[in-house]
């Protein structure tokens, strides 16, 4: 199982964006993803802030129907796990990083994520 981060999930919808080939292969691959509805709420905020409306809209459609994927929400146990991550990381990782992180650790998940800083917090291997 898969942890999703926003750098894959935005990178699979922007054409322009520098993984945008690599995030593609990425969300195509069958392998079960979850994706934090912190996650998916970033990513689906930061599209309709830079695309517009429309664009954000067609992308969260579009994650909510592949069948390997689910958003799931946070436990409390993740919640005060992530803060912890967030707080320790002294600004190393966004709070949103520190969810990814606590999902992981909590599911025996990887990452999937760009972000090398969250890879080495989360004891990942890319």
């Amino acid at each position: 199982m898969r942890i999703a981060d926003t750098s894959v999930l935005y990178g699979a919808f922007v054409i322009e964006d520098a993984h945008h080939v690599k995030a593609r292969a990425a969300l195509g691959d069958e392998e079960p993803l979850v994706i934090p509805s912190e996650i998916f709420a970033e990513t689906i905020a930061l599209l309709q802030r830079r695309l517009g409306f429309e664009h954000a809209r067609e992308a969260g459609s579009g994650l909510r129907d592949l069948p390997h994927v689910r958003i799931e929400g946070s436990s409390n146990a993740i919640v005060r796990s992530a803060w912890q991550e967030f707080e320790e990381a002294s600004g190393a990782l966004s709070l949103p990083d520190a969810f990814v992180v606590a999902w992981c650790r909590t599911e025996g998940a990887r990452p999937l994520s760009f972000d090398k800083r969250l890879f080495k917090r989360a004891g990942g291997s890319r």
